[in-house]
């Protein structure tokens, strides 16, 4: 019950502080370790075989090598098809409305304030589905990685899963 707690403080805490610190100004660290960062100048970049709608702003730990904290940022209309992560994924989601579909179940539209906690290896879709860019925090467990499955969940290539997003990205649900 505890831990139930601790989330829900800092979704709200998330929540309420949302709007201030889109226009702050640029992420700052103390010395005690604190570090603040603001959605508008959070540093996003692209990352190899995920789509190019998709950049992601490292804000803690080295998301190749350890658990880490991530700003992902997915434009308008941008899909990620069914894939996996090895390790497991929390995020609150910022801005925007972005669509969760897991494997074999309905989608869920996630709304602002929505928390959403994935096990490893749990396949998945996103898809941002308001006329906003979607922005969310995602702190990963273990270095961040990505496998991309068919409908049947049978892991196909980067670059398959890549055709098949640019092709469906206009596709409802």
């Amino acid at each position: 019950m505890p831990r139930l707690l601790v989330r829900a403080a800092l979704i709200g805490v998330l929540v309420c502080c949302q709007a201030s610190s889109f226009g702050a100004d640029n992420a700052t660290s103390s010395d005690d370790g604190i570090l603040l960062q603001q959605a508008a100048k959070a540093k996003f970049i692209s990352v190899p075989g995920v789509p190019a709608c998709t950049t992601l702003a490292p804000l803690r730990g080295g998301m190749a090598k350890t658990a880490s904290t991530l700003m992902v940022r997915m434009t308008a209309g941008c899909m990620v098809p069914f894939h996996w992560h090895t390790p497991s994924e929390e995020m609150i989601v910022l801005q925007g409305s972005p669509l969760a579909q897991m494997m074999g179940k309905r989608p869920v539209v996630l709304k602002v304030g929505s928390y959403s906690q994935l096990p490893t290896h749990h396949v998945h879709r996103f898809k941002c589905a308001s006329k906003v860019d979607c922005l969310f925090f995602l702190v990963a467990d273990g270095p961040f990685d990505i496998h991309f499955v068919d409908e049947q969940g049978k892991e196909i290539s980067t670059d398959a899963a890549l055709e098949t997003a640019a092709k469906s990205s206009h596709i409802k649900w």
